[in-house]
């Protein structure tokens, strides 16, 4: 019997922490190839590979429990740790999970490539538009059905992601908050950021309806599910788009899109962007492995309302790590999110996530209940 309460603080705990190491690796400056000077660490399909190679961790944690359980049953007549299933686990259902392994590398990279321009928090907060997505879906898909209050907390989380954008571009538009040494987006990127994580999130929502509908048609579980997303995803991130990228005009060392070899050369040189990626690494294989427990046994529109407790966790520690650290932060300039004035002051109701937890109010009571 699965503690959902435990699962719900361990899924929160691990989200939080990748959604603050995602973007330090943006903020630490070194040199990678000899041959370019000293630069950020934007790369945001380097990111994406490490998503995946995270998710492909799911298959020895889901070998240790199906070895436990074995042994279990074998001494004894309790209950195995994984539930002996007679549903489909067959070669076509694993096939299947390609479709939501794509949606997966989709919305993951344009959330990396809108969070070069937006800051942490923000993505964060842009993250609650996938309750409503994710809801359409499934009442579109699966056939759900919702109260007066859930449809009352959808309204509020439209509402604030007006309130969101718009003190966004405020303080992306106030020259006098200017922090020294702080990389900062110019305002019309600071827009084509936002816009990406919320294209992000509609295809994520798509994603989590094919999640929920495959593991409920399957005997798979959870962490097979995702560590087979995360093979076909590391296979085609590695073998097919990472070398295209390395051909394609951009604005990468060497002029290309993403350069590779020059990220693996700044990670061989640096120990403190070695800790910030291998912390990343952990939080996605918790988003992925532990949410896709949280959709298994709470549904995927509690899936995506507990992750918006993540946007109000996430401001908190970016905020005591900029001032905390001072503006040296690792010794590559600020590091974290300082308060931005009146930008921030809109922004504070809704940073705690009370409109998005609303939103799912009758089926987080389920939970409680």
């Amino acid at each position: 019997m699965v503690n959902k309460t435990a699962l719900t603080i361990s899924f929160l705990a691990v989200i939080t922490l990748g959604g603050v190491t995602n973007k330090f690796a943006y903020q630490i400056k070194d040199v990678g190839d000899p041959q370019y000077p000293e630069h950020y660490f934007k790369k945001p399909w380097f990111l994406e590979l490490l998503m995946f190679i995270g998710m492909t961790m799911s298959f020895p944690l889901y070998w240790a429990m199906n070895g436990c359980s074995k042994k279990q049953v074998a001494d004894s007549n309790s209950e195995p740790l994984l539930p002996v299933v007679a549903k489909d686990r067959g070669w076509k259902i694993r096939a299947l999970i390609f479709l939501p392994a794509m949606g997966d590398l989709v919305g993951s990279i344009l959330s990396f490539i809108g969070l070069v321009y937006i800051s942490n928090s923000t993505a964060q907060m842009l993250g609650s538009s996938i309750i409503i997505m994710v809801a359409f879906n499934s009442y579109v898909f699966l056939g759900r059905r919702y109260n007066r209050i859930q449809y009352a907390g959808m309204f509020t989380v439209l509402a604030s992601l007006v309130v969101i954008g718009y003190s966004a571009d405020m303080a992306a538009r106030d020259k006098t908050g200017k922090i020294e040494g702080m990389q900062e987006a110019s305002a019309s990127e600071q827009a084509f950021g936002m816009f990406l994580c919320v294209i992000a999130r509609a295809v994520n929502s798509v994603q989590f309806v094919l999640e929920e509908k495959v593991m409920g048609e399957s005997g798979l579980h959870p962490f097979e599910v995702t560590g087979t997303e995360g093979i076909y995803g590391l296979i085609v991130t590695a073998c097919i788009i990472m070398p295209a990228l390395a051909y394609i005009p951009g604005s990468d060392v060497g002029g290309v899109f993403e350069n590779t070899s020059d990220s693996l050369a700044m990670i061989q040189r640096n120990t403190t962007l070695d800790l910030v990626l291998f912390l990343y690494l952990l939080g996605l294989w918790g988003l992925n492995a532990l949410g896709m427990m949280v959709m298994k046994h709470l549904g995927s529109v509690f899936r995506a309302v507990s992750r918006n407790l993540q946007a109000l966790f996430v401001w908190l520690i970016d905020m005591a790590l900029f001032y905390g650290l001072g503006r040296r932060g690792f010794g590559y300039g600020p590091v974290g999110e300082p308060w931005q004035g009146t930008a921030s002051w809109i922004q504070a109701p809704v940073r705690p996530g009370g409109a998005a937890r609303a939103g799912g109010f009758g089926e987080g009571w389920r939970f409680f209940g």
